[in-house]
C-alpha cells in the first residue's frame, strides 16, 4: 500500500494584533512555526466539526431539493470571500 498524499492549499488569514502576539508565542514555545500552529488549529477545529458540518450540508440540501454533492460544488464554486 502507497502513502497518501495530500494537496495542500494556502490562504492567507487577518487576526486582531493581540491575538497574533499570543499566536506568536504560542508558536515559539512549541518550537513551531505560527503558519504551522495556525493550521493545526484550522484542521483540529475543523475535525471536531465534521459531523456537524455533514449534518448541516445534508439539512440545506434537502431544504434546497439538489444533492449534497452539487450543493457542496455550487458552494465551493462561489469562493470563500
Amino acid at each position: 500500500m502507497g502513502e497518501i498524499e495530500w494537496l495542500m492549499v494556502r490562504f492567507g488569514i487577518q487576526l486582531p494584533e493581540n491575538y497574533d502576539r499570543k499566536l506568536r508565542l504560542w508558536a515559539k514555545l512549541k518550537g513551531t512555526s505560527r503558519a504551522t500552529l495556525a493550521a493545526n488549529i484550522v484542521q483540529s477545529r475543523i475535525e471536531s466539526n465534521w459531523a456537524e458540518i455533514e449534518k448541516e450540508l445534508e439539512f440545506v440540501a434537502g431544504y434546497k431539493k439538489v444533492s449534497v454533492e452539487d450543493l457542496e460544488r455550487d458552494l465551493l464554486n462561489g469562493g470563500d470571500e
